[in-house]
């Protein structure tokens, strides 16, 4: 087997739920240059733009309308995400990959936009943290449930569940600090501040058992899962957050997002053939401390 056949994607569909975002550009960039079918879920599409921005990831080249398609769908509605799937059937005859990359994801900019978002834990409601299961498990959930009669059809496929550092070591609040002191005078009056939510670190923890137990349930119909555990990218943050963020982490930087399209590669591929149920973290040694 040499690298040229283990790398190569061609002709296989690959959907990636959440592909609208910063990460699921590139993702899709990727599989595109290796010669995947792509089609993109996303609860909302400007076709438009989001094309010219995977163009743009693609290093400028063109992409054939063929071998991309962009579909709104919310992936936590069983109802939706059963009626799209119906619809994209004529396009999954050779479906082999899925990649679970929608998540409620609050980037970190603008403080005043993070006050609702980032609550402290003991003014959250159960909606609060449920939001985040219903994207990161249910979601996940509903779309595999679609997926596996396909991929068993096909003889197989590969299955990645996207994760956080978050999920494997609680988050360190005392990087929201910055932003605590942002605040205005009035929130500040009424007790108000910013922490990483609970519900992101329940719901990215919930993603790896998830992976084993799906990795030990289809194995035997040739279907691998993993899961890819990610550590914080580049999004223009402030730069007092990057620079403590970076203390953290052993090669001293955030992330940048073209970082995580190998290591996505390579476990949709047959780099990872003898491969399923783990996680790969790649996090620019933050959980090596």
């Amino acid at each position: 087997m040499n690298s040229n056949f283990i790398a190569d994607l061609t002709g296989k569909t690959a959907i990636i739920t959440g592909g609208a975002g910063l990460i699921g550009r590139v993702y899709a960039s990727a599989l595109l240059q290796s010669g995947s079918n792509v089609i993109i879920l996303d609860k909302k599409i400007n076709k438009i733009k989001l094309t010219e921005l995977i163009k743009k990831e693609n290093n400028g080249a063109s992409i054939n309308p063929k071998n991309l398609k962009l579909i709104e769908c919310d992936i936590t509605s069983p109802q939706e995400i059963k009626r799209i799937f119906k619809k994209m059937k004529p396009y999954l005859s050779n479906l082999k990959i899925l990649i679970n990359n929608a998540s409620l994801v609050k980037q970190v900019k603008n403080p005043s936009d993070l006050v609702s978002a980032y609550k402290p834990f003991l003014k959250m409601n159960p909606n609060d943290w449920e939001e985040y299961q219903s994207v990161d498990i249910t979601g996940s959930l509903l779309t595999i449930q679609q997926v596996i009669p396909y991929m068993k059809k096909n003889n197989g496929g590969t299955i990645v569940n996207i994760s956080s550092t978050y999920g494997i070591l609680s988050p360190d609040q005392r990087l929201y600090a910055y932003f605590n002191k942002k605040l205005s005078k009035k929130e500040k009056k009424l007790g108000t501040t910013i922490e990483k939510p609970i519900g992101y670190s329940i719901s990215k923890s919930g993603v790896l058992n998830m992976t084993r137990f799906l990795a030990t349930k289809f194995a035997d119909d040739n279907i691998r899962v993993n899961t890819l555990t990610l550590g914080g990218v580049y999004a223009d943050n402030p730069s007092p957050f990057v620079k403590e963020y970076s203390k953290r982490t052993q090669l001293g930087r955030m992330a940048d997002k073209r970082e995580y399209a190998g290591p996505l590669l390579f476990l949709v591929s047959n780099m990872s053939s003898y491969m399923t149920g783990s996680n790969l973290i790649v996090d620019g040694g933050w959980s090596a401390w």
